[in-house]
């Protein structure tokens, strides 16, 4: 699988912009700010399926 990169970049035209702690307040991740991790895209490059995984910061 490849890292395609933080999960909040793809919501709309103007998430790349915005504060990331910011945008974890509103990824509907309640651990990812208390325990300073980051939900990443992961996809698979031969199926095409899609998983998102917390990454430690």
């Amino acid at each position: 699988m490849e890292n395609n990169g933080r999960e909040a970049d793809f919501y709309d035209d103007y998430s790349p912009y915005m504060p990331i702690d910011q945008m974890k307040l509103e990824d509907g991740y309640p651990t990812d700010f208390a325990e300073g991790e980051c939900p990443h895209l992961f996809k698979c490059s031969n199926c095409g399926s899609s998983q998102v995984f917390l990454i430690k910061e």
